[in-house]
């Protein structure tokens, strides 16, 4: 049986010296979260930069927060590649190093139709040995249909979505259909967290759960407890944050902010021009 995520997963950041990654500033980042109401962990996501990583470069990551987090947080590898084979050895990789699961984007680059972009993820299910959490991510691949969502649920080792589309109405429309089950449907967007967690989603895996992992925790509590005026008065509190975060190009913003709160110097990849 599927067994659900729950709760606020933690988007961890990339901290770069010049083109080479800090892995002392990436422990420094990890660190300053023990302790804290988080569920989890999610390596190699997008504001972590994938795409400036080779395959080494991020499973060197995912294996330094495997080694070093507290016993009671999960831990979400981001196997997002653009063919199956890299991807599937990423969730290989994960699997061990005890990961819970891993976060699948479409391939991207290339247009994909409908038909394989199912294939894609019935593939990397089949030959994943830990769990696969869907990802839709509009912004920077094709967007995944409810359709060939709701087929994908019923696939044993699929057990949710990450959806970052910010499109309320999906969200909905996903937790109705899934309702009953223990398919996890999760939001990668704080703008509409506490919306998305009243609606019925179960978790997030968001940036600002990495650089205010309390608040986040404090928010996913209140709601817990039914005080949705604390709720409100803390997801108001974040928006100006998210509209600083939102400014420059991405993820610069996030990776700037998080700096500024934690002390951790992050950087920008070096690359040749």
């Amino acid at each position: 049986m599927k067994k659900h995520l729950f709760g606020p997963y933690a988007v961890l950041m990339t901290p770069f010296a010049g083109s080479e990654v800090d892995l002392a500033a990436y422990e420094a980042q990890l660190m300053r979260t023990s302790g804290t109401g988080i569920s989890g962990y999610v390596t190699n996501g997008t504001t972590a930069e994938f795409v400036h990583l080779s395959l080494d470069e991020q499973m060197a990551l995912s294996e330094l927060v495997a080694k070093k987090k507290d016993a009671d947080k999960e831990l979400i590898v981001s196997a997002c590649t653009a063919n199956a084979a890299d991807t599937v050895r990423l969730a290989r990789h994960a699997g061990e190093i005890g990961a819970r699961a891993v976060l699948v984007c479409p391939p991207y680059y290339l247009k994909h139709p409908k038909a394989e972009r199912e294939a894609y993820y019935t593939e990397v299910a089949d030959k994943s040995p830990v769990p696969v959490v869907l990802y839709n991510i509009p912004f920077f691949t094709e967007e995944l249909e409810l359709d060939v969502i709701y087929r994908l649920f019923k696939h044993e080792n699929i057990i949710g979505i990450k959806d970052s589309s910010a499109n309320m109405k999906r969200l909905m429309h996903m937790v109705n259909v899934t309702e009953g089950s223990e398919t996890a449907i999760l939001t990668g967007t704080d703008d509409i967290l506490l919306p998305a967690l009243v609606g019925g989603c179960v978790g997030s895996m968001t940036a600002l759960a990495a650089i205010f992992p309390d608040r986040i925790s404090e928010l996913y509590r209140a709601i817990g407890e039914g005080n949705l005026a604390r709720a409100r008065e803390i997801q108001s509190s974040l928006m100006p944050t998210l509209r600083e975060a939102d400014a420059p190009t991405f993820p610069r913003g996030y990776k700037a902010l998080l700096e500024r709160e934690s002390g951790i110097p992050f950087g920008d990849k070096e690359v040749s021009i």
